[in-house]
């Protein structure tokens, strides 16, 4: 805006009052900066040692991929299942601890996989790994994490969850399994754990059985994959490797509905085989 001048006299006061004004303003929008610097810092998550910097990708029209790499920054994203990778032999699972129920072991009996080390019992559940003395140990009868403790170890599978659709509170098995996931990782910090999904049963089963149900096995498998997404584990989604289009077991896949045949067994494995991530070179 133009001020007419006046005469004879200029008003010198007011380009000082002007100047006066700018100043305050920028004073005043470099406090607001100065303050609101911590919080941008404060919502930036801390990048954590254990995970990639970026996601595995998949080649365009090709189905067999490398072994995902073990992450080492961020990006990985924990919340998806394992991508399909390179297929590997027995020898993977040199290293490799099984924990889990009756189920796992049927696996272990019909695929002969002797090499690795199996820590499983009909009826074991997520707290009773704690518990319940069902490993033979050097003339012990161990728990679970107690045998756990006592062995070298670079990966563990998890086959845990159906027995415990029974209970009345979802929160609880969430809660017993994230406790054996931190268990793992203060043995070994720089394992490879993977959690497997929750196999379905037959659509029979889920119908006639007073809590093995389905929908109820769905429900636990979000919940494991939140879990994983959580605390930087692998999800494998097993239940593809032997699930019918619906999305339960086939009639013919199970002696009773739940544990599986010789023939659905050696498909688990095969995913297993299918499905795996490489640690780190020199890691």
């Amino acid at each position: 805006m133009h001020h007419r001048k006046r005469k004879p006299k200029k008003n010198f006061m007011l380009p000082l009052l002007g100047l006066l004004l700018i100043g305050t303003i920028t004073a005043g929008v470099c406090v607001q900066l100065t303050q609101a610097a911590p919080h941008a810092s404060e919502s930036t998550p801390p990048t954590q040692e254990t995970q990639p910097t970026s996601p595995p990708t998949e080649a365009a029209g090709d189905t067999t991929q490398p072994a995902t790499e073990a992450p080492t920054g961020g990006g990985y994203d924990y919340g998806e299942p394992v991508p399909q990778s390179e297929g590997v032999d027995n020898t993977y699972f040199d290293d490799a601890v099984f924990i889990g129920d009756s189920r796992t072991e049927g696996l272990i009996l019909y695929t002969g996989l002797s090499n690795a080390t199996v820590y499983a019992n009909q009826g074991l559940m997520v707290d009773t790994v704690f518990t319940s003395p069902v490993i033979q140990m050097d003339g012990q009868r161990l728990s679970v994490v107690e045998a756990l403790r006592r062995t070298a170890f670079k990966k563990v599978y998890i086959a845990l969850g159906i027995n415990e659709t029974g209970w009345a509170y979802e929160s609880i098995f969430i809660d017993k399994y994230q406790k054996l996931i931190q268990e793992i990782q203060s043995i070994n910090p720089q394992a490879i754990i993977y959690i497997q999904e929750i196999m379905p049963v037959t659509a029979q089963t889920s119908q006639t059985h007073s809590y093995v149900k389905n929908d109820k096995i769905q429900r636990y498998n979000e919940l494991l994959a939140k879990l994983a997404e959580e605390m930087g584990v692998y999800y494998i989604d097993t239940g593809a490797a032997v699930a019918d289009d619906g999305g339960c077991l086939p009639e013919d896949a199970a002696i009773d509905g739940i544990h599986l045949k010789k023939p659905y067994c050696d498909k688990w494995l095969d995913y297993l085989k299918t499905h795996t991530v490489q640690p780190e070179e020199g890691a």
